[in-house]
Order: structure tokens, then sequence, then C-alpha cells
């Protein structure tokens, strides 16, 4: 969201265009400091095979274009479908892997323990080594890794494997971002560039749940890793061919990052486990969540104590304590909370209700096209001056979805959603590049040495914004099934004349196999108790729309109300500098 007026915001975008047209141009304060470190290492050269490609796809403007943005969008998806194909099959998994289905979410917390704080460290990779090594290395160790899933058979080899995949993983987001800014002029990379190298990514979600069921039916979860390794030797012969345009090398390395990188990874790391697993375990019923907790709080004051003090930290603390960023983060994590209503919120309400992935195929592609329509629409109209009205509409769009989903009934199927999530993929399609994008021109305005800690902020808000609104929506969820529990059984007695002929009926259904009358009648109750514990279950899940409907009208009310002390400071300011 802005933080100033939208003629600052323009201002923005004018200078980086101008920053990004010129690389060779450095601020002076970027200048002064470089010359303090060490000097840059000369730049690498691509690979011969690459420069012929390269040269060969030149004569063909249409088609480099098409190559370049196919590439972007492969590598992408790769990175998304490597946490969406397991954790939209975790019932699969769970009994290939043979474990419970509380310890199966234990593969989702192992990959995004490790994803954060890989990005920190292959950007650093990146930007002393070049692209070609930051790309092959990082593929093949992500290929190695992919292929290893393929001969796990148990669950503690799963659970190394998906641990280092995450890491792994963390070279593929920048990788599709960059290659899709190959194809545009400096003055669109930010704009039309970043709406699209973002596609790969977010179509990831839909595209897993419309294939899996297809994959699990060839052959269990082992297929699903199949493909993330298929998927993983296309990227790494994309990286040989299509050779990328080098940024100038620099020495970033010191030997303090060998201090704080530890304790920042355990910092995440600790943090992913707990907001993952925590609502499974319950959050007051496991000593060793607290546990966690507490290393991960000690580790995270540590690590920053140890960037205060350094001349180059890894993350730039001071920065990201401005009301800018502080503004920013606190946004982002709060619209990405709201997009969880789609996967904790729908997923979950129509597993309840009996289904799966393979009846939910139309859905997701419904999903999908809004998502694809909605990354269009806004490379089209998207400018500085738009942003706020872009984040308001997808609040409202957000907010009015979720308004709609809570009159969902135990009669409710997909296609009573396919309105309300195609608003909600739109929305989160056309507020996360226009975030983006505002997020890199504050980071660019104080130099190349910010990018690293806005990258770190992005990648925190999308990761831990998601595992904090699955924690907050799953909590509420559980909560309020217990509430409506207890209220229907309350009014259930057995003396009642409508409860005895429900039972009865349902005891008539097992007639056929059941002679016994006693024994009919018990089924008869487990069968009561098992749909009101369902109605229970499906009224909670209506009570977290509602709660991700009011949450969606405060975030507009507040946005409305920065626009409008936004206007009214720009108005002063322009009376004051009138009056001088």
């Amino acid at each position: 969201m802005t933080t100033r007026s939208d003629s600052d915001v323009r201002q923005d975008a004018g200078e980086l265009s101008t920053r990004d047209a010129s690389p060779q141009t450095v601020p002076p304060e970027a200048a002064s400091s470089k010359t303090e470190t060490a000097p840059p290492v000369p730049p690498s050269t691509h690979h011969p095979f690459a420069v012929q490609v390269s040269t060969w796809l030149l004569q063909y403007p249409r088609l480099l274009i098409a190559v370049y943005a196919l590439a972007s969008l492969i590598i992408g998806m790769t990175q998304g479908l490597g946490i969406n194909l397991v954790s939209s099959n975790l019932p699969g998994i769970q009994g290939s892997l043979g474990i419970s289905n509380v310890e199966s979410y234990w593969l989702v917390a192992a990959y995004t323990a490790t994803s954060v704080t890989g990005t920190i460290l292959l950007y650093k990779i990146r930007t002393q080594f070049g692209f070609r090594r930051f790309g092959e290395y990082g593929l093949l160790f992500f290929a190695v890794a992919s292929m290893a899933q393929t001969f796990t058979h148990d669950f503690q080899t799963a659970l190394a494997v998906r641990a280092v995949m995450g890491f792994a993983m963390a070279s593929l987001g920048p990788l599709a971002l960059f290659y899709m800014f190959e194809i545009f002029p400096p003055a669109k990379k930010l704009t039309a560039g970043l709406c699209f190298g973002l596609a790969g990514s977010q179509i990831a979600l839909p595209v897993s749940r419309i294939i899996s069921p297809h994959l699990l039916d060839l052959g269990h979860w082992h297929q699903l890793t199949t493909l993330e390794s298929g998927l993983s030797l296309i990227c790494l012969a994309i990286i040989w061919i299509l050779p990328l345009t080098h940024p100038p090398r620099v020495k970033v390395f010191e030997r303090t990052d060998w201090i704080s990188y530890p304790l920042i990874a355990t910092a995440v790391a600790c943090m992913s486990v707990v907001l993952t697993m925590g609502r499974y375990y319950w959050w007051q019923e496991k000593d060793w969540i607290g546990e966690v907790l507490v290393v991960g709080i000690i580790a995270l004051t540590l690590s920053f104590m140890v960037e205060l003090k350094r001349k180059n930290p890894i993350i730039d603390l001071r920065w990201l304590m401005t009301p800018e960023m502080l503004l920013f983060t606190g946004s982002m994590l709060f619209v990405r909370m709201l997009l969880s209503e789609q996967t904790t919120g729908m997923v979950g309400f129509l597993n309840l209700v009996g289904l799966l992935n393979d009846q939910l195929v139309t859905l997701f592609l419904v999903i999908l096209a809004a998502t694809f329509a909605g990354l269009v629409v806004v490379s089209i109209i998207h400018k500085a001056n738009r942003i706020v009205y872009i984040h308001l509409f997808s609040i409202a769009l957000i907010g009015i979805a979720s308004l709609m989903d809570a009159s969902s009934t135990v009669d409710t199927r997909p296609e009573q959603f396919y309105l309300t999530q195609g608003m909600i993929a739109f929305a989160g399609a056309i507020f996360l590049p226009t975030s983006l994008w505002l997020g890199f021109v504050r980071a660019l305005q104080f130099g190349q040495s910010q990018i690293i800690s806005f990258v770190l902020v992005f990648l925190s808000t999308q990761n831990v914004g998601a595992q904090v609104g699955s924690a907050f929506l799953g909590t509420i969820q559980i909560l309020r099934e217990k509430f409506h529990s207890a209220a229907l059984v309350e009014h259930i007695n057995l003396q009642n004349p409508l409860v005895a002929e429900r039972i009865a009926q349902y005891s008539h259904l097992l007639k056929p196999v059941l002679n016994d009358g006693n024994q009919l009648n018990a089924e008869g109750l487990a069968l009561l108790s098992q749909k009101v514990t369902q109605q229970a279950g499906l009224l909670a899940y209506n009570d977290v729309f509602m709660v991700v409907s009011y949450m969606s009208l405060g975030c507009f009310a507040v946005l409305c109300a920065h626009i409008w002390v936004g206007r009214i400071q720009t108005k002063k300011r322009a009376a004051a500098e009138a009056v001088a």
C-alpha cells in the first residue's frame, strides 16, 4: 500500500525506469560504500552453445519473446508445484508413507522452514558468482533433491528430503522473474514484466489440484515426485541453453555472515514449525511447541543484535523499521492472511462434505482462469497513481466473496464457489504484482544493498502470511466447531419425536447388513453424532468466512483513511509551498 502521495510514487517510478535503463549508474551513497568493500568480480561468460542459441533467437524476435516467457512460466510453476503438490495431496501421501494425518503436515513444515533462508543465501551466491553458476548449481542441487524423493519410502527420509527441497527451490523464484525481465524494455520490467514473471508461481496452486488426481492414479505419491524431477531437469536445461543478462558481480560474503545466517535460519525454521504444527497438536497441549517457540525467539533476538552492529548486514533492520516498510510489511502480511480463505476455508469446507481433488477439478480450472485474467488486467492498468485503487478493489473483492461464502450449507457444492473463489483468485492476482513493484521502488531508492532485505521481507510475508493465515483461520474453525457442537448437542433429546425419527431413519439404512435391534439403534446414534459433528464443522467454516469478511472490511476502511490523510497532507504541503 502506498505511504506517500501519488506524485511521489510517480516520481519513484520514473527514477526506477531510468535506473533500470542504465544499470551502470550507481548512486553516490552506493558508490562510496562499494569503494570501501572488495572490488567487483569480473563478469562471467555464457556457455558457447547458449551464445549460439541467443544469436539465433535474435533473428526471430517473436520467437525469442515466446521462448523466454515460456521459460519463466515453467521455472515459476516448478517452484510453486514444489510446495503445492505435497500440501494438496496429504491424504494420499500419508497412506503411502504409513503416517497419520497430523504427521503428514510435518512435510509442509519441513519445506517452509528452509525456503525463506535459502533465498537469502542463494541471492548472495547469485550476486557474487553470477547467474550462470547460481542457476546451474542451484538447479542441479534441486534436481538431485527432487529425484531423491522418488526413492523415499519412509517418513524420516521424506522429511529430510522435503527440507532440502525447500532450500533448493529458493533459486527458482528470482530466475522466473529475471527470464521474464529479459523480453521487456526497461520501462516495462517492473510493470508488465513483474506481473507475468509471477504468473508461474501464482497458477501453481490450481494447477497442482487439477493434475494431482491423475498422477496419484498412476502410482501414489511417487508420481508427484517424478513430475518434480522432470520439471527440475527441464529448468536445468533452460539455464544451460537460454542466457540471461548478467548484472555486475560483487563480493558480498563476509565472515560475520556465518554467525548471522545460522541464527536467522534457526529463527525462521522454529517459527515455521510452530505456525504449521501448532493447531494440529493444539497450542497448549504439547510442551515442545513452547520450547521451539522460545528457541526461535532467542535466535531471532541474537540475530538482530548481530545485524544491528554490522556495517553491511544481511538484513537492514533500521531500514525495515521505517514507517513505510512497516506499513508495507504489515499490509502484505495481512492480505496474505485474507487470501488463506481459499486454501484453508473453501478447501476445508468441501473436504468436510466429502469432496476430494478429483471432484474439484472444474472449480480450480475457474480459479486458474481468474488468476490469468487478473495478471493480464493488472499488466494493462498498472500505473503508479492507480496502485492504491487496485489494492482497494482487490480487498473489496475478497470481502464480498467471503461474505457470500458465509451462507454455505451442507448442500453447497463446488458450483456455488465458482464466482466467489474466482473473485478471490482475481484479487490475489492483481494485488501481489503491484505490491511487489511498490516494494522494489522503495528498496531501489536506498540502493542495491536493500534488495536482499526487501526480498526477505517479501518472501517472509508470503510464507509467514500463509502460515499465520492458516493457523489463525484454522484455530478459529476448531474453536467455533466445539462451540457449535456443544450448542447442537444441548438441544438433542432422545425423548424428542423428531430425534427418535431421525435415529430410526439412520438405523433403517443399515437393516440389510445388521439384524440385531440394539446394534441398529447404536449405529443410528453413531450416524446422528457424525451428522451433528459435520454440521458443527460447516457452521464453523461459515464463521471463518465471516471473520475474513470483517477483516477485509477493516482493511478497506484503514486504507481509505490512509488515502484521505495522505491527500490532506499533500494539500497542506502545497499550501505551505504556495505561501513560501
